[in-house]
């Protein structure tokens, strides 16, 4: 048995290397390197392995440990701080989801109810552990679609313990409302000593490791309170899922979570990736070419309901066509939790070998699909709106002729500056335009932004400014400038080429993340582009220039040079500009001291001339304060009064020699 255990786990680790770095070398998520893994050495294909009891195995802990995984990095503070996009967009789309896979379940498919509902909860899952890898890479998890996706994946996980605990329920197993509320009402309770136990029981527990300093001690006791709680659970009539959440959520909580985060990093991509491969094995892929035609219309499904569903919902909250779109086409895939609910229901009968088999091989498809999709979704969605915003024009026409005198008197404004974008980047620019007393207009897409500072008085106006349309509402052809400081990369090009088109006096400052985009904002039309990784170094830069002592003139003179031609002296390689001050770094060592002249000092009624420090200790007095006054640069005929302070600068042998031959003037008096 252990033979043949560590036979697998070594088939397994070589193919799933050697594939999932073919898959990265092509910018392919590894994740469907690891389910590919899984087929190619599963029992379907190559055979490498046989024993479906180890298959399963391998399938059971990689759930439990993916669910403690996310407890662990459950945070309370992420539901308040996206708890509308949770609680509306979240719950909006799941439900229409489900409401969609049901109808089509029960007309279509001619199952039961409860088959309905549990089809439907697979579909509306979506991959979390791919599409927030993807958006951190493109660098647009923070742009109002990101956020979007990231509140929907964070509903659907919550979502996904819901389901857990009703499966048995949609199984038949437990179906009167009796037993309903018996499920509950346990979960509750075993919900409730698991919190009692987190709060009194395992920081006892964790202190007491914690004393051992070991590490080992420490991950050993982490797995063990994971798959206890897990253990506990299924005993009590639950699932091991649900348990091993519970454990890590209750662990998120505690003092101990950042450790806990930082013990099970290491390991944490490697149990997904058991995960993957475990569901990879499990799939028979001569289900689905024997039936390509249901396998086709089954993953078309999948696409265009979620496609679909996710819309709407974004809709409803966004009220924004563009950000609905795209956070349609980015979450059209079914995701991990998808195969995790697949595989705990068909422990149950919800769902036939053969539904299972499709199921999960039309899951894989829309994984793959995912990267390339979301490479597209910009493309498809300005095609969208191309057709949708021509049918429009065409309708509106003559309403719009009627309404041009009320247009332009709405954007009467001239020599004004446009700010797209109203987070902390542009509200310091609107702090400094309003001190200037230079008129402006802000856009922004968050319509809870819009709300509060529009009670405010502040100009702003809710739309896109991707959209020529809304650009030219702003008075674009009119304005003096242009600045552009959002999140999303793709739409700040959109509106630099838009206004640049439209005013081709304007000048345009677009604020970017990457470095890589200077030069195509500036092929678009910007006269500025501010990357914010740049900026940061030259803050670095300056002040590790300034410990050197490097005169400020020449501090800001190599700042301005560096700025010019778009930071070229940062991106290209160059003669150091600093080559002509070297020099100066022996001032790094000079510090600064101070001395109180006491009442009573032989000091009091010297000159600086008569006293000569300088000569005799190498350290010079460059200021001295007297009582509120502060004479810097002090004349040498200047005499010494009581409490004067002196400050002194030199190195610090100087100053220690000129504070002892101070002292021994005093004392020689």
């Amino acid at each position: 048995m252990l033979l043949e255990l560590l036979k697998s786990f070594l088939i397994i680790f070589v193919f799933a290397i050697i594939i999932s770095s073919i898959f990265i070398r092509f910018k392919i998520s590894p994740v469907i390197g690891f389910l590919i893994t899984g087929i190619i050495v599963g029992p379907s294909v190559l055979g490498l392995i046989q024993d479906y009891h180890l298959i399963e195995t391998f399938a059971e802990f990689g759930v439990i440990f993916l669910m403690f995984i996310i407890g662990v990095e459950f945070s309370i503070k992420k539901l308040i701080v996206y708890r509308k996009e949770i609680l509306v967009t979240g719950l909006i789309q799941v439900i229409f989801t489900i409401l969609v896979v049901t109808l089509i379940t029960l007309f279509f498919l001619k199952k039961s109810l409860s088959t309905g509902i549990f089809f439907g909860s697979l579909v509306a899952m979506s991959s979390t552990a791919l599409i927030l890898k993807i958006l951190m890479d493109r660098g647009e998890l923070t742009t109002s679609y990101g956020r979007l996706c990231f509140g929907i994946l964070i509903f659907q996980d919550l979502f996904v313990i819901l389901i857990m605990l009703f499966i048995p329920i949609l199984g038949g197993e437990r179906g009167s409302i009796i037993d309903i509320f018996f499920i509950l009402g346990k979960s509750l309770a075993i919900l409730g000593c698991t919190f009692i136990a987190g709060i009194y029981i395992f920081p006892l527990i964790f202190h007491q490791i914690v004393k051992t300093r070991s590490r080992e001690l420490f991950l050993m006791t982490i797995l063990v309170l994971s798959l206890g709680t897990a253990f506990f659970s299924y005993k009590l009539g639950l699932s091991l899922a649900l348990g091993a959440f519970l454990a890590g959520m209750v662990i998120s909580e505690s003092e101990y979570a950042l450790q806990t985060i930082a013990e099970i990093k290491p390991i944490k991509d490697l149990l997904m990736a058991i995960f993957f491969i475990s569901i990879g094995l499990l799939l028979k892929p001569h289900f689905i070419f024997s039936n390509p035609k249901l396998a086709i219309l089954t993953i078309l499904l999948i696409l265009l309901i979620k496609i679909l569903t996710v819309f709407l919902s974004a809709l409803i909250v966004s009220k924004n066509l563009r950000i609905s779109l795209l956070t349609g086409f980015i979450l059209a895939q079914t995701g991990e939790f998808s195969l995790v609910l697949a595989l705990e229901g068909k422990k149950f009968g919800l769902i036939e070998e053969k539904w299972y088999q499709i199921f999960i091989g039309s899951s894989i498809v829309t994984l793959f699909l995912t990267p390339f999709l979301i490479g597209w979704s910009h493309k498809l969605t300005d095609l969208f709106l191309e057709k949708i915003s021509h049918k429009s024009y065409m309708k509106l026409k003559r309403r719009r002729e009627k309404k041009k005198e009320k247009k332009e008197e709405k954007t009467h404004l001239r020599d004004h500056t446009i700010v797209v974008g109203y987070g902390i980047g542009g509200q310091s620019i609107v702090y400094g335009l309003k001190t200037l007393k230079i008129p402006y207009v802000i856009i922004d897409l968050n319509p809870n932004t819009v709300k509060i500072y529009k009670k405010k008085g502040e100009p702003i106006f809710f739309g896109d400014a991707a959209n020529v349309e809304i650009l030219r509402k702003l008075g674009i052809q009119n304005a003096k400038a242009l600045v552009i400081v959002i999140g999303d990369n793709i739409s700040a090009r959109k509106i630099t080429l838009f206004a640049r088109k439209e005013n081709p006096n304007l000048y345009i400052i677009v604020r970017t993340r990457f470095v890589a985009e200077i030069e195509d904002f500036i092929k678009l039309g910007a006269n500025e582009v501010i990357p914010e990784e740049f900026e940061a170094s030259i803050e670095i830069f300056a002040k590790v220039l300034h410990y050197y002592k490097v005169p400020r003139n020449v501090i800001l003179d190599l700042i301005e040079s560096i700025r010019k031609n778009h930071y070229k002296a940062l991106r290209t390689p160059a003669k150091p500009l600093l080559t002509s001050i070297e020099n100066l770094e022996f001032l790094k060592d000079a510090v600064t001291e101070t001395y109180l002249i006491k009442k009573g000092s032989p000091l009091v009624g010297l000159t600086l001339k008569n006293l000569d420090l300088r000569s005799k200790t190498g350290a010079t007095i460059i200021a001295i304060k007297r009582d509120e006054e502060f004479i810097v640069n002090p004349s040498p005929n200047l005499t010494f009064k009581e409490n004067d302070i002196l400050i002194l600068i030199g190195t610090e042998k100087q100053l220690n020699t000129a504070l002892a031959f101070l002292e021994t003037q005093f004392l020689s008096h």
